[in-house]
């Protein structure tokens, strides 16, 4: 883990053991007492970050999720095969690269302190911000927002229009459907259309893996930049707000 990332999760969950939550259990916390602004600041930074690595974490469990598949009789029976799981795993990989650029967005926002409504945490509004365009900051992340550019379009296309559409994918549903067809004609000669599936997947799976696992390691190399121009923008807001709270208790 980046040592940014850790030093703030365990800022905030040293908070969280202050505060004394009495519901650790729950969504929503139940704290002996109110947080002050510093420690919401602190606490926000880490749930932002922990949001945005869980968003990771995902994008890097696709690939592994993707090659290992047992197919059961009840998974036959609705209609699911290897292709609709290859379908459904790719097309919540290209909706959450997307959605990585929004909890980044967030967890900027918690850094810079600069407390937008969450609706509100769009690019536009957090990279124009005064604090954010006179940091070292907004370069990475308006690289990053590049580099995520590359599923934007087919992200748009499978929550508006229609699902992935690729050659490769195209051919393996043919062949489950041929297949399908088989087995409802026990009249029909046997074809090598068992063999020809196993071909496809194989095919689909080494090109599709190795290109997500790729692009998850740009992805973390980003990241891992973003999070060192942010480090010292998180340690000077803490000063700040520690400060300003020991002189209002004076």
């Amino acid at each position: 883990m980046h040592p940014f990332a850790q030093h703030v999760l365990e800022k905030g969950v040293s908070v969280e053991k202050l505060l004394g939550n009495r519901t650790p259990s729950k969504v929503a916390p139940d704290y002996a007492r109110e947080p002050d602004e510093h420690e919401f600041f602190l606490i926000g930074v880490a749930i932002a970050m922990a949001e945005l690595l869980n968003c990771c974490h995902q994008l890097n469990h696709v690939p592994i999720i993707l090659a290992s598949h047992h197919q059961t009789t009840t998974m036959d029976r609705a209609g699911i095969n290897r292709h609709s799981m290859i379908v459904y795993h790719l097309e919540n990989y290209m909706i959450r690269t997307q959605s990585l650029l929004d909890r980044l967005l967030k967890l900027v926002d918690a850094v810079f302190h600069l407390l937008n409504d969450p609706r509100n945490c769009r690019y536009d509004v957090v990279i124009r911000n005064v604090k954010v365009q006179i940091s070292n900051v907004h370069e990475p992340i308006k690289k990053l927002k590049k580099l995520l550019e590359r599923y934007a379009g087919v992200r748009n296309e499978i929550i508006h229009h229609h699902s992935i559409k690729e050659d490769a994918l195209r051919r393996l549903d043919m062949f489950f459907l041929l297949e399908r067809w088989e087995q409802l004609s026990p009249n029909e000669k046997p074809s090598n259309i068992r063999g020809l599936i196993k071909d496809t997947i194989f095919e689909i799976l080494w090109f599709k893996k190795k290109e997500l696992v790729g692009f998850n390691k740009q992805i973390a190399a980003s990241l891992s930049l973003i999070f060192d121009r942010l480090a010292p923008y998180y340690r000077r807001e803490e000063s700040a707000l520690r400060l300003r709270l020991s002189k209002s208790d004076n």
